[in-house]
């Protein structure tokens, strides 16, 4: 008689994927079928990830990376705008067809979507409790996520979005079994996404209102190995970069659809985009932005420590570091719409507090909130060659609803921060990283 091989493990992986294939298979179906929906209406052809390729072939072939790179298929002369080190990481792009690297960046893409769902879930109380639920949550929500006007724009122009959000997200909020840490020095992976591209620089203010020397500086020594790598191996390039483009204006150009100040353009949307649509003149516009940059920052840090250091309740990491990305697009000069995929991570933190507590009103709004994400306002508002200039308020209203959408998150948590406050209580005054969740 020969002996049988043991059955899973229930609270294995493979045992959670056994258990539930019937209803994996299904959300499985569905993320095919959203996937199929975003091929048939990509209305960008994946240029954003044609400019990937030819920034990183400039480089191996020893051409300039930000002059006069070659004219994508549609024929549009677009500029590679990141840092020498991502033509680096872009390089095995360069070696393939359009086709084999536009299906890779999809796929990477979607592992760090599913990356990001899963940190988050196992971080907040609907999957901290075992991985099997989170797992399934993650399920669920990945062919939902996918069809947000966020991610359904990151995918059709094969932009880097989702692996940015990715590599900070498990930064953040990852923990190996059994233990509070990750198998590598925390901080890595958010210094490898600001070496790719400078904005998620932003997130350094996690660590700082934590206290997290550590991490700070492995994140900022990762930063500038990078910056020290593109020296080593595209000195002129790293030159150019660091004097020139990255003070370079903000005016870009989408061939017939937009060209001109991306302030104004509707497919942007931050703070001094709404100023700017709203015509405000100067110096009132820079005035204007700097205090409410100012008062979005005080919303957001008095929104974190709350999340952090409660007086009541348990505490948020993941919403502190959702807050922290929403502060990031307000305050960012250029803030295209497809840079807000990290709404989806703040959407399911607001379904999760509404059904937890019971809140009908909360609920609502997040149902109201997750359809404007879905379907993304500011495309039905008159465009190009300055229409946003003459937009009336109902017009204002949907262009800028992202905007208004962030700006009402952060007053949102800065409410219940107030409320915690109230309390009465002290908060626990350990700020160590190893009292957040188990996130693993």
């Amino acid at each position: 008689m020969q002996p049988t091989a043991p059955p899973p493990n229930r609270g294995s992986l493979i045992g959670v994927l056994r258990q539930h294939r019937k209803l994996i298979i299904v959300f499985a179906l569905c993320e095919f079928c959203a996937l199929v929906m975003v091929s048939a209406i990509n209305p960008h052809g994946h240029i954003d990830g044609e400019v990937y390729q030819l920034g990183a072939r400039a480089w191996l072939q020893g051409m300039p990376i930000y002059q006069d790179l070659p004219p994508t298929e549609s024929g549009l002369r677009l500029p590679f705008i990141y840092p020498p080190f991502a033509a680096f990481v872009f390089a095995p792009l360069a070696v393939v067809s359009k086709t084999k690297a536009v299906a890779a960046i999809m796929l990477v893409s979607h592992l760090a979507l599913l990356s990001t769902l899963y940190v988050v879930l196992r971080a907040c109380p609907l999957g901290e409790r075992t991985r099997r639920r989170a797992l399934l949550f993650t399920a669920v929500l990945l062919p939902l996520a996918t069809v947000t006007e966020p991610v359904l724009e990151t995918l059709t122009y094969a932009q880097i979005n989702l692996v940015l959000m990715a590599l900070v997200a498990v930064d953040s909020l990852w923990r190996v079994d059994g233990t509070r840490k990750p198998p590598y020095p925390r901080g890595l992976l958010i210094g490898i996404a600001a070496g790719i591209k400078l904005t998620p620089a932003v997130f350094l203010l996690l660590p700082l209102l934590r206290r997290d020397v550590r991490t700070i500086l492995t994140a900022v020594t990762t930063l500038l190995g990078t910056v020290a790598l593109g020296f080593l191996l595209a000195f002129e390039d790293a030159v150019h970069f660091w004097t020139r483009q990255v003070f370079s204006s903000g005016n870009v150009s989408f061939g017939p659809q937009f060209e001109g100040d991306a302030s104004i353009y509707a497919g942007n949307v931050s703070l001094r985009s709404l100023l700017a649509k709203l015509a405000v003149p100067e110096p009132w516009q820079t005035l204007g932005l700097g205090v409410l940059v100012l008062l979005a920052a005080a919303l957001t840090v008095f929104g974190m420590w709350t999340a952090l250091y409660p007086r009541s309740g348990r505490r948020d990491l993941p919403t502190a570091l959702v807050l922290n990305a929403v502060f990031g697009l307000l305050i960012s000069p250029i803030s295209w719409s497809h840079h807000w995929v990290w709404i989806v991570a703040g959407l399911i933190l607001l379904f999760e507090r509404g059904y937890r507590h019971r809140n009908l009103p909360l609920l609502l709004a997040t149902t109201l909130a997750a359809e404007l994400y879905l379907i993304g306002p500011h495309w039905y508002a008159p465009q190009g060659d300055g229409k946003e200039l003459t937009w009336n308020f109902f017009e204002h209203l949907i262009g800028n609803a992202y905007v208004y959408l962030g700006v009402g998150f952060l007053v949102y948590h800065a409410y219940l921060g107030v409320i915690d406050r109230r309390s009465g209580r002290t908060p626990d005054p350990d700020p160590t990283v190893s009292e957040v969740g188990p996130a693993r």
